[in-house]
């Protein structure tokens, strides 16, 4: 089945995005992206999908942004030529990092004060301050932990 394109053009990304909303909930489509043009806080929105799609998720978010006095421009293009959508609409994505695992919040910022982690992490139970004497174990209270009344001070 041919790709279709549809664009429409409102004012304001709050606006943009309700329409979105109505768009994907009234037709099956494939939003491509959202892109803020040039002054008056216009944005365009692009989406592909079969044409009968299109037209119709394009038909309800020019009704919803006449609704709410945005609606700057629409259009559909039913075919686009070879080469439209592949150049011009959908851009090569970078390839996607590995997922890393969860972190806990905690982790994620270490007190640039704190002495650095040794090579050997299976010495270190204390997420917290890093120290291999500490008795605190990895998810439990803070308060167990050897520095813990002496945040703060020099």
């Amino acid at each position: 089945m041919k790709q279709s394109l549809g664009l429409l053009e409102v004012s304001g990304l709050a606006l943009a995005i309700s329409c979105t909303d109505v768009m994907a909930k009234a037709a099956s489509i494939t939003l491509v992206g959202l892109e803020k043009t040039n002054g008056s806080g216009w944005t365009v929105i692009k989406i592909i999908g079969d044409v009968a799609s299109v037209q119709a998720a394009i038909s309800t978010g020019v009704s919803f942004a006449e609704h709410r006095d945005g609606l700057v421009a629409h259009k559909v293009i039913s075919r686009p030529g070879d080469g439209i959508l592949s150049h011009s609409v959908i851009e090569k994505s970078e390839p996607t990092p590995e997922p890393t695992p969860a972190v806990a919040h905690e982790e994620m910022f270490v007190d640039p004060a704190a002495p650095e982690a040794p090579q050997d992490a299976e010495l270190i139970s204390c997420n917290l301050c890093l120290d291999p004497a500490c008795p605190r174990q990895k998810g439990e209270p803070r308060s167990l932990c050897l520095h813990s009344g002496k945040r703060g001070e020099a």
